[in-house]
């Protein structure tokens, strides 16, 4: 994704006081580096490598994996896209999905699902659209809880040239489990541009609704969220403020409350995405625009019972002329700008429940005129009833200057929490929480406390998880990569796994753009594993790597280090995203000497399994088909993969480590990806 922000001067940094972790003593140095020569000459001999699966798939017809997911009996699903399937075995069976109601120009693409063995050895079958129909399956969904019998299964992808241009959201008949899909349920083609297209934010309940973002965010036109029920019709949900009928709009709450009945019954009902209209995240009283609270840190002074009130001096009425002003700025001094309609950059549903949860971001404006992007995520029952919000900082009088935005969400079932990935440009005092500030994890850490060094204009991501239930932030790290020729680091963290690396919390050292889940406007990136583990796939810069890594990224901190590159890397933090359990990179084997060769994959799915993380995405090739730089190190390919890319050539991977696929006993009920209940 490219930023909307404009890359001004504006972004500073300024370094809160006591930011640098005092030196360990002589002695403790001598025994951690001791330490960690012992861990790399163990790893040295570890037979991990032959563990892992790395290779390429696809034979010169632009093959790309988008997502991945993994089925109750075991087994992989794959989504994708191709020109052909002619580079899958003849042997494979191919089903065409009977699909009615699809608006989609012809693309060119075939549109596809691949299901493979366990260990991704074998190719068992292909579901797929019409050839020349959608250009892709991008997102795949089941309505099963992680560790329960697969469910039915919901997929979406792009529609290209289409009457009215966006994504589709489409239910298949089959599981692939109980038995393999050949047709569509339905088919609702959901209007969309910019990157509501590109990311295609949306998630499935228990119950088959489907919760989704509409139009366009950033822009003056349209953008709104909306559900469909398991038919895929569109529904209307009781607490949610706008509503459509034959005849129009109407703005009221609860639903049962409209007046007109059966006369003229609503159709369905939209959550607006637009600061400044009826219907969207402002409060309709001037009590609930007053109300104060605790934000998701506990700090008193919030003002607003809901997340938009921030830019407006009064609430929004829902009817009555004159009764919804547009009078700004709010109480610290923010206001929204012309282009008010919002991004939603991520919507998780809790299966057991169907409660909704989703991020979002607003253009705005600073008390100085100075742009700015404010987010927020937002918490709401099956219903569309408010339960919370937070902003993921304190808002103060001082502001947030940084521009900052939610690019993904998980429900961790483990520990009843939702994981989010959100991003920052910029930076300032009062960024994304704080690891080491959170009031509920008292003296704790997060692998990467705060933003450091003088790099302002850049962008770098973030992880943090809040109760499901009270939305009160529970953990945080930043994830912002070292940048080529940095100095300033720090000690050698403290846990032999990473080898030597600078701790991230020591030493001021500059930090480079990482981008997790949203690198040229493609989603995914986030999975939450079966005792809350939290995988993201990124890219980066000097990455730092864990010594079991498939492939390494050379440490910055010795004489006279190996030159490295731009590299998309897969990562997997303990629950608390306070260490590292694995991270490597996934990457063009480069030149270590001139750096030629990297920053030519994109990964950009994630799924957890018994024997390690799962990882897709693909090899870039340039304008002529060609691709680029020196391919990925593979290992163990299968018969029916490839060893180097032939042009854009879709990458698939198994990885382990030494904490990392060795937890099997985790999965003993069964595990499909993303979290597992508790019972």
């Amino acid at each position: 994704m490219t930023s909307t922000a404009p890359a001004s001067g504006r972004r500073h940094t300024a370094r809160p006081a006591g930011g640098r972790v005092p030196a360990t003593s002589g002695l403790t140095r001598r025994l951690r580096l001791l330490l960690t020569a012992l861990a790399m000459a163990l790893a040295a001999t570890a037979p991990l490598a032959a563990q892992n699966r790395v290779f390429y798939a696809g034979d010169g017809a632009r093959e790309r994996f988008h997502d991945v997911h993994r089925l109750s009996d075991g087994s992989v699903l794959v989504a994708g896209q191709a020109r052909s399937l002619d580079w899958l075995p003849p042997s494979v069976p191919r089903t065409q999905l009977a699909v009615t109601g699809l608006d989609s120009a012809a693309t060119g693409q075939v549109a596809f699902l691949l299901h493979l063995s366990a260990d991704l050895g074998t190719p068992l079958r292909v579901v797929h659209f019409p050839p020349g129909t959608a250009r892709d399956v991008f997102r795949i969904r089941s309505t099963g809880l992680p560790g329960a019998a697969t469910g039915q299964l919901y997929v979406s992808g792009s529609r290209d040239g289409a009457s009215i241009d966006g994504y589709y959201l489409a239910r298949l008949d089959g599981n692939f489990v109980d038995a393999p899909p050949t047709a569509t349920v339905f088919v609702h083609n959901v209007r969309a541009s910019g990157d509501h297209k590109e990311r295609q934010p949306w998630d499935v309940g228990g119950d088959g609704a489907v919760v989704h973002a509409v139009g366009r965010g950033f822009d003056t036109q349209w953008a709104a969220i909306e559900k469909i029920d398991a038919s895929g019709a569109r529904a209307v949900v009781e607490h949610w403020h706008a509503h459509w009928h034959d005849g129009g709009e109407w703005t009221g709450t609860p639903a049962s409350s409209y007046p007109h009945g059966t006369a003229q019954p609503l159709r369905y009902s939209a959550l607006v995405m637009k600061a400044n209209r009826r219907g969207s995240l402002r409060s309709t009283s001037a009590a609930d625009h007053a109300a104060l609270a605790i934000d998701g840190n506990g700090n008193p002074g919030r003002q607003g019972r809901f997340p938009d009130d921030y830019y407006h001096a009064g609430p929004c009425a829902l009817s009555g002329t004159g009764t919804c002003p547009n009078t700004m700025p709010g109480y610290t001094g923010y206001r929204a700008v012309a282009a008010r309609t919002q991004r939603v950059g991520a919507i998780a549903v809790d299966r057991r429940d169907n409660a909704i949860y989703f991020g979002y971001a607003t253009q705005s404006v600073l008390p100085g005129g100075n742009p700015d992007f404010e987010p927020a995520i937002v918490a709401m029952g099956a219903d569309g009833a408010l339960r919370w919000w937070d902003r993921l900082y304190r808002e103060t009088a001082a502001n947030s200057p940084p521009d900052q935005y939610v690019d993904g969400l998980a429900i961790d079932y483990a520990i009843d929490r939702l994981v989010m990935l959100a991003r920052s440009h910029g930076n300032a005092v009062d960024n994304l929480w704080r690891g080491n500030a959170i009031a509920l994890n008292p003296g704790g850490n997060g692998f990467q406390n705060q933003f450091t060094g003088t790099n302002g204009n850049i962008h770098i991501s973030w992880l943090g998880s809040f109760g499901l239930a009270d939305g009160r932030v529970r953990n945080a790290s930043y994830v912002a990569e070292y940048v080529e020729g940095s100095t300033n680091y720090g000690a050698p963290h403290p846990d032999p796994l990473l080898g030597g690396w600078p701790n991230p919390n020591a030493g001021w050292p500059n930090v480079n753009t990482t981008r997790c889940g949203a690198d040229a406007g493609f989603g995914g990136g986030l999975a939450v594993g079966p005792d809350g583990a939290v995988a993201v796939a990124c890219k980066g810069r000097r990455t730092i790597t864990t010594l079991d890594a498939h492939q390494t990224m050379p440490r910055p901190n010795q004489p006279n280090p190996p030159v490295g590159a731009w590299n998309h890397f897969v990562r997997v933090y303990t629950p608390d995203l306070s260490g590292l359990r694995y991270s490597s990179l996934l990457s063009g084997a480069w030149d270590q000497a001139t750096g030629a060769g990297g920053d030519n994959t994109r990964v950009v799915g994630l799924a957890f399994a018994p024997d390690g993380l799962l990882a897709v995405g693909w090899h870039a090739a340039d304008a002529q088909g060609v691709a680029l730089g020196a391919p990925v190190p593979v290992v163990d390919v299968p018969a029916w993969g490839r060893s180097q890319p032939n042009g854009e050539s879709a990458l698939l991977a198994r990885l382990r480590g030494e904490r990392l696929g060795r937890g099997d006993a985790l999965f003993a009920d069964g595990f499909e990806g993303g979290g597992r209940h508790a019972p």
